[in-house]
């Protein structure tokens, strides 16, 4: 399978969206040819590939850099679980195990700045990559990201209008986390088919103008996702909530429909903000809940 090189040119042409997609592929799929699709041809709802996706990268206080990543599933109907492996990896290998295997379609098949991986130093470069490899259909897309290009620098000062990720723990007095980064739980257990509470704690911290009438009262919405996971449906009841106030408790269920090791993820943005939304990167916090389920005892009657 051969590999295409990106140009930088085009990919300084691709940061008015602040994201850098995949560039190998298998070339002998007929669908793609050149390894480009027509840009006005319809998405195809089957038999498509999944794309990584640089978001950006960040310069840390203490040198080290951080590279934001995402995805897209280019089926508009087909769901994929590709567990960590020869289809869905990650070199250098440390960093191997933080991507997610699950890749929904409908709404969520272009999802931004689900994970991060941070780098030393010695990144600065610009000559060393963290390439995530996905396979899909058949075809290969091969992302080698890495710091360095000026307009996919992202900042962790608030956005135009003082938005800021939103403040997420899983308890009321808990350690809390933000931003891409995040928080991650302790690890739960559930049973198959039977509902598994799901709590975390949230809060809007942003200080914005009181002059726009439109982000006075932006509250943290929640997002529950299948991150990592068997095939089998995770159902979640609601799927997304919107808190009453500017800070408190969500709550929602999960029912899983096999048994295996899972990872959960919520996302708690402020996107009702006018600066705030998945193509400005900002601003939302991610929550990793890591679950093992198991089969339960079988009915004796």
């Amino acid at each position: 399978m051969k590999m295409r090189i990106i140009r930088p040119a085009l990919i300084l042409g691709l940061a008015v969206l602040m994201a850098v997609p995949a560039f190998a592929q298998n070339p002998n799929n007929s669908r793609y040819g050149n390894g480009l699709r027509m840009p006005l041809s319809p998405a195809p709802p089957t038999g498509e590939p999944i794309a990584p996706f640089l978001e950006g990268w960040f310069k840390n206080d203490d040198d080290t850099f951080t590279l934001s990543f995402g995805y897209f599933n280019l089926n508009t109907g087909e769901a994929h679980d590709i567990p960590i492996g020869p289809n869905n990896f990650i070199e250098p290998a440390e960093y191997n195990g933080r991507q997610p295997t699950h890749f929904p379609t409908g709404r969520y098949r272009r999802d931004r700045g689900v994970f991060e991986v941070t780098v030393p130093a010695s990144y600065a470069d610009g000559q060393q990559r963290v390439t995530w490899t996905i396979t899909a259909n058949d075809v290969t897309y091969s992302l080698p990201a890495r710091v360095g290009y000026a307009a996919l620098q992202l900042g962790y000062e608030p956005k135009a209008m003082g938005s800021t990720p939103p403040m997420v723990s899983f308890s009321a007095t808990g350690r809390e986390g933000e931003g891409i980064s995040g928080i991650r739980s302790e690890r739960l257990t559930a049973t198959v088919g039977t509902p598994l509470e799901l709590n975390l704690w949230a809060r809007e911290v942003s200080v914005r103008d009181p002059s726009y009438t439109r982000n006075a009262n932006v509250r943290p919405a929640i997002t529950w996702l299948k991150y990592q996971g068997p095939a089998g449906e995770v159902v979640f009841d609601p799927q997304r909530m919107t808190l009453p106030e500017k800070e408190g408790q969500a709550t929602t269920t999960a029912i899983f429909t096999e048994p295996g090791e899972y990872v959960l993820r919520a996302r708690v943005d402020n996107w009702g903000a006018n600066d705030s939304s998945g193509g400005d990167q900002c601003c939302w916090t991610n929550a990793y809940v890591p679950v093992t389920v198991t089969a339960g005892q079988p009915d004796r009657n």
